[in-house]
């Protein structure tokens, strides 16, 4: 970890996301201060390192965000918390016709399944969901 002091801010640069006794400094980092992650190799957490924070903040419950893009499944993606070294995306579910198929199947696979669904069926869903 690098600290730089510039203008009143610290930037630290986070080199490594595998040593535990770096994690421990960056679960109190995180915890005790406004933090935000850059990436050199596109979206931050999706199939890079810093998903490893990502899961850091979801097992000590420490909130974060992320911020939108040009769609709306990357930061989903990486807002979700899995690991999503691979994943499956399969667009919007059918209304009707092979709904609850799609719904099985998605519910059976080993890697997350992310999917779109209009707003005005939100509700269907979530009940169709319980119901499996």
């Amino acid at each position: 970890m690098y600290e730089i002091d510039s203008q009143g801010k610290q930037f630290f640069a986070l080199t490594s996301f595998t040593d535990k006794g770096k994690m421990e400094r960056y679960k109190k980092l995180i915890a005790e201060h406004d933090v935000g992650m850059l990436s050199e190799a596109g979206t931050p957490g999706l199939s890079d390192p810093g998903k490893s924070l990502i899961q850091l903040c979801n097992e000590e419950a420490l909130p974060y965000s992320v911020l939108p893009g040009a769609n709306a499944l990357v930061p989903a993606v990486v807002g979700a918390g899995f690991d999503t070294s691979m994943f499956i995306f399969i667009g919007f579910l059918p209304q009707k016709k092979g709904r609850q198929t799609a719904l099985k199947e998605a519910m059976r696979r080993e890697h997350p399944t992310f999917f779109y669904e209009s707003v005005h069926r939100i509700e269907k869903l979530i009940g169709e969901l319980r119901e499996l």
